[in-house]
Parts: structure tokens; C-alpha cells; sequence
């Protein structure tokens, strides 16, 4: 199987059905003004409002103490001016056979804003 990519906005649902572990890396994922729960094997994750994940971010440093302009490269940034409250989301997981990867919002009204995500098979 080759690899496949979840892209769009609203809450995400992967179940591996692929007959073998599958690895998911987080390119992209913004959240809304409320916050949301990752889970997958077990593992429940709160990801604060207000927030952007991916694996390599970068953006113009406006709100910072650095110099003005300069453009910084994280892994997670809040998208408000001091909104400065990173909490540890992985950006890399794997599942085995069977197990599902979820992202909701706590508020029924409300979504993630977007996401992209690549699931790699094991076997390539």
C-alpha cells in the first residue's frame, strides 16, 4: 500500500486497516478557539485552544521579544498575540493493525481548523 494523505478541516478519524503498523507524522494541524483531545492506543492528549502543531513551522515572529520580522521555526506556535502556552502534542506516532487515531474538538459547535497528515505503511 502506498502511502496516504488526511487532509481538510473538522474532526479527524484514522483507523489502520492495513494489515500492518503504519506511522502518521502531523504536518499541519490548527485548532479553534476551544480545545481538542488526540487519542490513540490508550493515550489521551489535550491540545489547548488557539493553537498550531506541525512538524516544521515557520512563521514572522511579530509578537515575540526577538528581533522584529525574523522568522522563527517551531513545532508549535499559538496563533494569538501572546498566546504563548505550548503543551507537548507528538507529531510522529505509529499504530498497529486495528488501532484508530482521533482528533475532536471539546465543543460541538466548533472544529479543527485544518489538518495534513501523511500515513506511511511499514512496509513502505
Amino acid at each position: 500500500m502506498a502511502a496516504q494523505v488526511l487532509s481538510g478541516s473538522g474532526n479527524v478519524s484514522y483507523t489502520n486497516s492495513t494489515g500492518q503498523n503504519v506511522r502518521i507524522v502531523i504536518n499541519y494541524l490548527r485548532n479553534s478557539n476551544y480545545e481538542a483531545t488526540m487519542t490513540f492506543q490508550g493515550v489521551t492528549v489535550t491540545i489547548p485552544k488557539d493553537q498550531v502543531y506541525g512538524k516544521t513551522l515557520a512563521f514572522k515572529d511579530d509578537y515575540g521579544g526577538g528581533d522584529p520580522g525574523s522568522v522563527t521555526q517551531v513545532m508549535a506556535a499559538g496563533i494569538q498575540a501572546g498566546a504563548d502556552h505550548r503543551t507537548a502534542v507528538p507529531l510522529e506516532i505509529a499504530l498497529a493493525n486495528g488501532e484508530t487515531l482521533s482528533i475532536t474538538n471539546s465543543n460541538s459547535s466548533q472544529f479543527i481548523h485544518g489538518y495534513n497528515m501523511i500515513i506511511i505503511p511499514e512496509a513502505g
